[in-house]
């Protein structure tokens, strides 16, 4: 048994936020006491992925589904720290090229 809801980012965003969705179309699949087992931006051409997952989540028990689970959530931290990781770099590459221009721009002593 599947259902499907739709929620409108604009009328929804602390939903949306609170939910982890940065982009739409977003997809998420629950189970039961499970609850969250995949999420993911879904667009037209994601969409065969979606009917493959739903395909291979149908013949999964419940400890199997937890496993990928797991996984994913792993994939999902993991890119997550790279995107931190980043921001970082950049945030200081900047920093250190204002210190540059201002070390350039100031009268020598």
């Amino acid at each position: 048994k599947v259902r499907f809801a739709e929620i409108e980012f604009g009328q929804n965003a602390r939903l949306c936020r609170t939910l982890g969705i940065k982009r739409l179309p977003n997809v998420h699949i629950y189970k039961g006491k499970l609850g969250r087992i995949s999420a993911f931006a879904c667009g037209p051409s994601k969409f065969p992925i979606l009917e493959e997952k739903l395909a291979r989540m149908k013949t999964l028990n419940d400890e199997d589904l937890t496993w990928e689970k797991t996984l994913e959530e792993g994939s999902s931290l993991a890119d997550q720290i790279v995107t931190e990781l980043k921001e970082q770099h950049w945030e200081e590459a900047l920093k250190q090229e204002e210190e540059a221009k201002r070390a350039s721009t100031e009268p020598a002593p």
